[in-house]
């Protein structure tokens, strides 16, 4: 077909005028090159990128979009501005929205974005504003490929945004947006890049969005603050009194302390893998009984493709995971009661939303059916109600005050069950205002309306946008108001900088367990072949382990583990401190060895030991004594005593964790002489370490201390 010389400067004018009323970035083409050089293959774009006048916006009353240009300190010309002047119904009014995808997306592909974004208002108290990432079928059912939440500073900040297609998507069928209807704001977004990288990249050869949060500094003042809480809040005095078969006092009886269990909680959700016997079973079953003391199990409702409702099978299931959690004593919770959105419900219990007292009695019906099977498998918690700020179809036709029934309901039927209500985006990149509110409210009206509420959780599925630990810290005590515990029930970190996942699992962790409102963190899943986000798990698909498996266990198995090895004084009495949970007492004296369980709490525990022996001092002085370094755990600097019944030259040699000698020192040693050495770790990490006296005889006693930083 010819194109006449008119029409062609139709054409030309046209498209001139969309450059000069910025709906063509001039500079896109340049920006794309240059992104281009950071990836291991080129990439096809989803759609015309360059072109603004593609992407649509609305949803929101009063809500407004203008093409502006952008400033000298980003690498493209063109800016979307976007003003909400009030919070939208719902988190995703208004949305910008992507142009659809212009060529085929197949299963597997890897989709690659990367964005600027900026906030020039927003009514937050930092004016930062809030936004959500989605990419997503363009029509329903809305399945997502890939997220990210959005804390929107003042500045331009650059995001990377990975997204995986689990079906293929033909041309039309898929997009990209922006949910902005938290808050009210001001933002601009512009240097939107999407990209088709096919099936064969490997995403941990792609850029990332660097994680930074406030509080991440080795000196950042919160680390000492929250030191203190754990030693005040998570630690008890544990007094052993040692008698001899007369109820005399035994002086110098070997005393030996071992932790067993914390009594605070950490816990994953668990996977129906472990009612089967594969490989990968008995690892996985192998795991949760090693690194957890508590867990969440599934008892979903559901929809008509998986739940409760799905199958006598799915029912089944559910039950012997439970069961097999009850045969291994670990403490359990039920998850989840009742989620009253229609997208996490039965078709049958939909159908009933013109009929109230049908819908009603329905889920009374469903309650009576469930909770007393949770009872008879000994779960000790239940998820009552998930999520009622964005899912209140049922509400909407019941009342909110249905839950008050709800709960009253579950606690007839399971009175020694505690009741959880849980919600998420309290705490879920640094928190959305109106699901706080929303949250308080439906706290204070449970509380207030006399439901047994008895605790309160907060899910935790994170990304590369982590809250800053202080914020963290203030959320906690803003909820922490309403004197119920608190749990962080689904904790996850989805992005694959494997190194930033470890170190703000332990900040994020340690900040929590410092908070005295907290009881417990359960981790959604923890291996990788049946992780929700894969990239959040702690131990591979082939059983080996990642960073934050190694900072889980320093954090849980070592800094906050007590164990102890020391001997009674004159009195005979040991006094120490140790981390609130379970321990087992170990004697040893004459010959006699005895030992005796015990719990320590944050009140005084104390255990009394009576031996069969008569003697009340040990007749063959030993001969030496290496006595616990103090303080301990400690920072930088301790002290190490050695009281030596020998004369002559001694080495003091200490070790770290891998068994790697860091220092030996020669040093003297006489006859009821106390030594005394002060050493200062500097130079060396947070960990365990542990020391030893080489004595002239050649005898080496060694014991453990704890550095932190």
């Amino acid at each position: 077909m010819k194109i006449s010389f008119q029409n062609s400067m139709l054409i030309g004018l046209l498209l001139l005028a969309l450059s000069v009323f910025g709906q063509i970035d001039p500079d896109f083409e340049d920006y794309l090159q240059n992104e281009h050089e950071n990836l291991p293959v080129v990439g096809e774009l989803l759609y015309n990128a360059a072109t603004l006048s593609g992407y649509r916006f609305g949803g929101g009353s009063g809500a407004t979009k203008q093409t502006v240009d952008a400033d000298s300190t980003v690498p493209f010309g063109k800016a979307m501005q976007l003003s909400i002047p009030a919070a939208g119904e719902n988190p995703w009014e208004p949305q910008l929205e992507t142009p659809v995808n212009a060529i085929d997306v197949d299963e597997d592909d890897i989709l690659f974005y990367i964005f600027y974004t900026r906030a020039l208002e927003a009514s937050t108290e930092d004016s930062t504003g809030q936004g959500l990432f989605y990419v997503q079928r363009s029509e329903s059912p809305w399945t997502g490929l890939g997220s990210q939440s959005l804390t929107i500073r003042s500045e331009w900040h650059k995001t990377y945004v990975i997204a995986t297609a689990g079906e293929d998507y033909p041309s039309g069928e898929m997009e990209a947006t922006f949910h902005l209807g938290s808050i009210p704001q001001t933002v601009e977004i512009g240097g939107i890049i999407a990209l088709n990288l096919g099936p064969d990249v490997n995403p941990e050869n792609l850029p990332t969005t660097p994680i930074y949060y406030d509080g991440m500094e080795a000196d950042a003042a919160w680390r000492a603050e929250a030191a203190a809480r754990i030693e005040q809040v998570r630690k008890g005095d544990l007094t052993v009194i040692i008698k001899n078969m007369n109820g005399q006092p035994i002086q110098g009886a070997e005393i030996r302390i071992e932790m067993q269990n914390h009594a605070y909680g950490f816990g994953t959700f668990m996977s129906e893998l472990a009612l089967s016997n594969s490989d990968d079973a008995e690892n996985y079953k192998s795991e949760v009984l090693k690194l957890f003391n508590c867990a969440t199990t599934p008892f979903y409702m559901g929809s008509d493709g998986w739940g409760w409702y799905h199958s006598e099978q799915n029912r089944q299931n559910y039950t012997n995971l439970a069961g097999w959690l009850q045969d291994h004593n670990i403490p359990t919770k039920g998850h989840v009661l009742i989620w009253p959105g229609w997208d996490w419900m039965p078709q049958s219990i939909q159908d009933l939303e013109n009929d109230p007292i049908g819908l009603q009695t329905t889920i009374e019906n469903h309650l009576d059916w469930v909770v007393p099977i949770g009872k008879e498998k000994g779960l000790i918690q239940w998820d009552v109600v998930n999520e009622p700020h964005i899912n209140h179809d049922v509400m909407d036709i019941l009342g909110d005050e249905i839950l008050i029934d709800w709960y009253n309901q579950v606690h007839d039927l399971h009175p020694d069950a505690r009741l959880i209500l849980n919600e998420y985006n309290i705490l879920m990149g640094g928190g959305d205002e109106s699901f706080q509110d929303d949250f308080d409210y439906y706290i204070s009206l449970l509380l207030e309306g006399g439901a047994p509420l008895g605790g309160i959780g907060m899910q935790c599925h994170f990304d590369a946008n982590v809250p800053s630990i202080p914020h963290v810290l203030e959320i906690l005590d803003r909820f922490a108001l309403h004197g119920l515990p608190i749990q962080i029930t689904e904790f996850d970190i989805d992005i694959l900088d494997t190194e930033s996942q470890a170190a703000y699992t332990r900040d994020f962790f340690t900040a929590v367990f410092s908070h005295p409102a907290t009881d417990k963190i359960v981790m959604w899943g923890f291996w990788e072949g049946e992780q929700w986000k894969p990239n959040g798990s702690m131990i591979r698909t082939d059983w080996t382990y990642k960073p934050n498996y190694h900072i889980y266990n320093d954090l849980v198995f070592d800094q906050w583990w007590t164990d102890e090895i020391g001997s009674s004084n004159e009195n005979g009495i040991y006094t120490t401190r140790g981390f609130l949970g379970d321990y087992v007492v170990h004697v040893t004296f004459d010959a006699y060895e005895t030992q005796q369980n015990i719990f320590v709490t944050p009140d005084w525990a104390t255990v009394e030991i009576q031996l069969a022996s008569t003697k009340t001092i040990v007749e063959d002085v030993e001969t030496y004594i290496l006595k616990q370094n103090y303080p301990n755990p400690f920072n930088n600097t301790t002290i190490i005593e050695i009281a030596s019944q020998q004369t002559g030259q001694a080495e003091l040699i200490i070790y770290n964790a891998r068994g790697e000698q860091v220092l030996s020192k020669v040093i003297n040693v006489e006859v009821d002489f106390l030594y005394r050495e002060e050493i200062s770790f500097n130079n060396l990490a947070a960990g365990t370490y542990y020391y030893s006296v080489k004595l002239p005889d050649g005898s080496q006693p060694n014991r453990k201390m704890i550095l932190v930083k």
